[in-house]
């Protein structure tokens, strides 16, 4: 196993990740560097984790206060590989020399000799899957101390509804990896459920996570002290809830959801030069990964947000894909969007056209078109469901650049055999430590 090649990682993940609990340092601690968390909010690792017991700090409100700052961080660092592993395996992403051995297993190359199957120990294999699960673990953590203390009822119901709802959208990412997932990882040996059980408990969640703020206005000391700045926690679920429920087939609510939130709306992560951005640091800082250049080869021409995106002269050619330099997360502090008004137009266009709704469908893909300087498209350039969903494929593929949804979009428009693989093999050690891992598919 390689060491971990980005500056700014934290520790490897455990061997066991459903066994890993979130360490956590003294309440005292945990209050001098909330502050800083909720700068950037991307760890909660500790030097010393004897320092201080879970119990100790998770029963007290300024633990469970803070220990909701951390489960932000535990997101923020697993942005990572939800991004560049599917958009290596999709296609979107190419691997330059300066990438590591492991992270080349992921991408399809021109001269088949070179595509090396994805190896159970692969590092960011295990990175993927554990550093989703450790979101998961520590939504739960908090979600069980919230019983244990005192915190005003509007504490109370953000912070319940931040953990659900990040809790939601770490088992949505894994679903859209693994063919199964565990739900519970607690005690020994989970059992697995397949994608449809998975992806009905990350709506579960959401709806649950709604219900919390519905209920009880967050407070202040919520949004101030323990939300990170740049997220919009409703907005955010209900864009999530359209987001998953169009994966799940469910396009009525797909539709109704992605319509609540209104058009100026907008929320992301936020980093600093300090806590940097994982993704910054993968693609800019090491250089690991470009643009394969046939995202700008088989554009329209005059796509505004090409130039957003990608440069135009190629900066590598690994393997015989042609690479061209990521424009976004140039900067170590650089935002990452948890969700944008581009995807959401997209999910009702995707929506109205598979219930046949097709001119409501090309109303919502022409939104986007104009955004982006294109011309719009007419009845007749797109009289076929077919036709309008290709288009709204071609339109995702630009505007959800690098946000690691492109494999999910191939599998869903029934379009695999463009992916390094359908689906992710298990982790070697995830295999030796629960007896109900399913066989790699």
């Amino acid at each position: 196993m390689r060491p971990p090649p980005m500056s700014n990682r934290r520790r490897s993940p455990a061997a066991r990740p459903h066994a890993s609990r979130v360490l956590l340092a003294t309440a005292t601690a945990l209050v001098a560097t909330a502050a800083a968390l909720l700068v950037g909010g991307c760890g909660l690792e500790v030097t010393n984790p004897n320092a201080a017991t879970e119990q100790a700090v998770l029963t007290t409100p300024v633990g469970v206060r803070t220990a909701a700052v951390g489960l932000q961080g535990r997101f923020g660092n697993a942005l990572e590989h939800a991004v560049w592993v599917p958009g290596v395996i999709a296609g979107e992403l190419g691997t330059l020399t300066n990438s590591q051995s492991q992270q080349r297993e992921f991408q399809r190359f021109p001269n088949a000799a070179l595509n090396a199957d994805i190896q159970t120990v692969n590092f960011d294999l295990l990175a993927f899957w554990a550093r989703q699960y450790q979101v998961v673990r520590a939504a739960d953590d908090v979600l069980a101390s919230v019983e244990r203390v005192t915190l005003a009822p509007g504490t109370r119901a953000g912070v319940t509804a931040l953990a659900r709802a990040l809790r939601a959208q770490a088992l949505g990412t894994l679903a859209e990896a693994w063919r199964q997932i565990v739900l519970d990882p607690s005690g020994e040996d989970p059992p697995f459920v397949d994608r449809a059980t998975a992806l009905a408990r990350v709506l579960a969640l959401l709806a649950q996570a709604r219900t919390d703020l519905a209920a009880q206005p967050p407070s202040a000391e919520f949004t101030s002290q323990i939300l990170l700045p740049g997220i919009d926690l409703p907005n955010t679920i209900r864009a999530w809830q359209a987001r998953w429920s169009l994966a799940a087939g469910q396009y009525e609510a797909a539709l109704t959801f992605a319509n609540e939130v209104p058009p100026t709306a907008a929320s992301e992560y936020r980093f600093s030069t300090v806590d940097q951005n994982p993704i910054w640091g993968a693609i800019t800082a090491n250089r690991y990964f470009g643009a394969t250049a046939a995202l700008r080869a088989d554009a329209e021409p005059g796509d505004t947000r090409l130039a957003r995106l990608v440069g135009a002269t190629p900066i590598d050619s690994l393997g015989g894909t042609r690479t061209l330099a990521v424009q976004l997360y140039r900067n170590p502090g650089d935002a990452v969007p948890l969700w944008t008004q581009d995807e959401l137009t997209l999910i009702r266009a995707e929506a109205h056209a598979r219930l046949g709704r097709l001119p409501q469908a090309i109303g919502e893909i022409n939104r986007v078109r104009q955004g982006a300087g294109l011309a719009p498209r007419t009845g007749g350039e797109l009289a076929t469901q077919a036709a309008v969903l290709d288009e709204i494929l071609r339109q995702r593929r630009v505007s959800l650049f690098l946000t690691g949804q492109r494999w999910a979009d191939l599998r869903r428009f029934g379009r695999t055999a463009e992916a390094r693989v359908e689906w992710l093999r298990y982790p070697e050690q995830e295999r030796a430590s629960n007896r109900n891992t399913p066989p790699d598919p």
